[in-house]
């Protein structure tokens, strides 16, 4: 496996996408709020309900290209992804363009000849600013079942999320530094799994195995009444983890470096540790 970049879906954002947000967009409903109020105490009730249904049809219109900006950044931040495949920059810029031309013509009762040439220049200038929607899958170039792969990935993710949520439950600070550790380096193999996939197979029983004991000792020791709980068990549990943190990053080394992942060393003594 190639040296890899650890991902993060939050903060690392491509350079072809303007943003998660189309913020410009949203400035022009300002004016229109400002002109709905104004018919509203004007008591131009009707005037007031053909402006609301504009002001809807241009908000709707922006989220829906929202939605397309935030699927592309998804896409540009992921090794792998399955994109959807409705094109919501499209279709959110063709509802922008009628939004104009409905406000122009149907509510200002400008000419139509102007009022379409500029809902298309519209239209058109969304397009060409925040650009299409990617509707191609992202893949590996080597086969890969995906979605199988993206199931599993969704799966370890979700484990590692409810060990982080156990550790917030937890008062005993050498038992949450040693859940955090070896959460955050589980947290490191998924990444780069996410990065370069076709390990995924070696990787499953740190997947299941390491990833579901952890997450079924933790549990199991939520439940335990805190006050009849002894220091053997406690220690143990603690041993256990850092164990576990230090495997992860011994294969984490050779993850980058690509030689063999190897968590199945030892995983049944392991596994046989946390049922206990």
């Amino acid at each position: 496996m190639s040296k890899v970049k650890r991902i993060d879906n939050l903060n690392k954002v491509n350079s072809k996408t303007k943003s998660a947000k189309a913020n410009l967009l949203y400035i022009f409903l300002i004016p229109l709020f400002i002109s709905v109020v104004i018919s509203l105490f004007k008591s131009d009730y009707a005037l007031f309900g053909f402006k609301i249904i504009a002001f809807f049809m241009l908000y709707f219109s922006i989220k829906l290209i929202d939605a397309g900006l935030e699927n592309e950044q998804k896409y540009h931040d992921s090794k792998i992804i399955k994109v959807s495949k409705i094109p919501y920059k499209i279709i959110g810029a063709i509802l922008l363009a009628i939004s104009v031309f409905y406000l122009m013509n149907f509510i200002n009762k400008l000419p139509f000849m102007n009022s379409l040439i500029t809902a298309i220049i519209g239209g058109i200038g969304v397009i060409l600013y925040y650009g299409v929607d990617i509707l191609k899958d992202k893949t590996p170039n080597y086969y890969i079942n995906m979605d199988r792969v993206l199931k599993e990935l969704n799966e370890a993710q979700a484990k590692i999320n409810k060990i982080q949520s156990q550790k917030e439950k937890v008062l005993d600070y050498e038992l949450k530094k040693a859940i955090s550790n070896a959460a955050n380096n589980a947290q490191n193999i998924l990444d780069n799994l996410k990065e370069d996939p076709k390990d995924i197979d070696i990787a499953r029983k740190f997947m299941v195995v390491y990833l579901d004991g952890i997450k079924d000792v933790l549990e199991k020791y939520g439940n335990i009444d805190k006050d009849i709980l002894d220091s053997e068990y406690r220690e143990r549990l603690i041993s256990l983890l850092n164990d576990a943190s230090k495997r992860f990053e011994e294969e984490l080394i050779k993850l980058k470096s690509n030689d063999m992942f190897d968590l199945d060393v030892q995983i049944d003594s392991l596994k046989k540790q946390l049922k206990h």
